[in-house]
């Protein structure tokens, strides 16, 4: 599971870190769940088999938790094509969930292996997919400016979908790590994590936006991920006045192009999120497109008419 992936499913996706049993990941997700903002977005894609696109709503679903308090912050996701819904019962789900507190951090992030280069390589994939899937769990701990990760990884059925989150997350507590930390320091002003950052950059052009009244470049921000380090930025903004997107019509959003780009190769990965500017969405995405392959496109919309699944807490802790 690599950082690029694990980005790509935190945005939109269909288709952290030393002592794992000390920092207990479900309960990160519980702090993040309690109170705070609670959405739910399903999902849409897109493949292009030859030179066609081929595309189909709704065949999953999406939950972004957010609290913010005076010196601490939580955000959680749990996302995923639902195989009852998605054309040839995908299943590709992912969980991330960053709980900051000052200059501390717990992380951790889990996602179902996704390496298709084609969709034809998708659907033989898909008809191997019986018995077993590995999952990749990814726990971090970030103090005294320094990151430290641990990477689990579990074999569970391949039936499993993200309403399987817990259980999943109990296999790994009680398998333990497989490999040595990784350890890297913390780029002075930089993020715990992915979801912090992003929502920190969507924040601050909401905030320039409405202070005055147009949009500007602001700097990019770095965070870590599993011993390296990244760059988020936002490449292009726009503001837009009003937009139907699904079955509602929001007024003041922001449309904004963004870019990870890791440090240490160059490799980058772009995505779009239109968010919104002012009121109770400011700075909550209400839509998401992401093309993580050349033969796929994913699309999320905001839906809070469905409750969609329960992230860890909600349902048995």
């Amino acid at each position: 599971m690599t950082a690029k992936t694990l980005a790509a499913a935190t945005i939109i996706a269909i288709a952290a870190y030393t002592s794992p049993r000390a920092e207990r990941a479900p309960h990160v997700a519980a702090q993040a769940l309690t109170t705070g903002q609670r959405h739910h977005y399903t999902i849409g894609g897109r493949v292009r088999p030859l030179l066609f696109w081929i595309g189909k709503e709704d065949v999953g679903d999406a939950i972004v938790a957010i609290k913010r308090e005076a010196d601490c912050a939580s955000y959680a996701l749990l996302i995923g094509s639902d195989p009852e819904r998605a054309p040839r019962s995908i299943n590709r789900w992912g969980y991330m969930a960053e709980n900051v507190r000052g200059a501390e951090a717990t992380l951790v992030g889990l996602m179902t292996e996704s390496n298709e280069d084609s969709v034809d390589q998708a659907e033989a994939n898909l008809r191997k997919a019986a018995g077993n899937e590995t999952f990749n769990i990814i726990r971090a701990s970030i103090a005294g400016g320094e990151a430290r990760s641990v990477v689990t990884s579990v074999a569970a059925p391949s039936t499993y979908t993200f309403r399987e989150i817990d259980t999943v997350l109990e296999l790994a507590d009680q398998r333990g790590v497989d490999g040595k930390a990784r350890v890297v320091r913390l780029p002075p002003g930089g993020r715990p994590g992915f979801l912090s950052a992003l929502a920190d950059v969507m924040q601050e052009q909401a905030s320039v936006w409405r202070s005055a009244g147009k949009l500007r470049p602001t700097p990019p921000i770095a965070y870590v991920y599993h011993g390296q380090v990244y760059q988020l930025r936002v490449t292009q903004s726009r503001a837009v006045a009003s937009q139907r997107i699904g079955a509602t019509t929001y007024e003041h959003l922001i449309a904004s192009q963004f870019q990870i780009k890791q440090a240490a190769t160059n490799e980058v990965t772009d995505f779009s999120i239109t968010y919104g500017a002012d009121g109770p969405l400011a700075g909550v995405p209400i839509a998401a497109t992401y093309q993580p392959r050349w033969w796929i496109e994913i699309q999320l919309t905001l839906d809070d008419t469905r409750p969609g699944p329960l992230p860890p807490i909600e349902t048995t802790r």
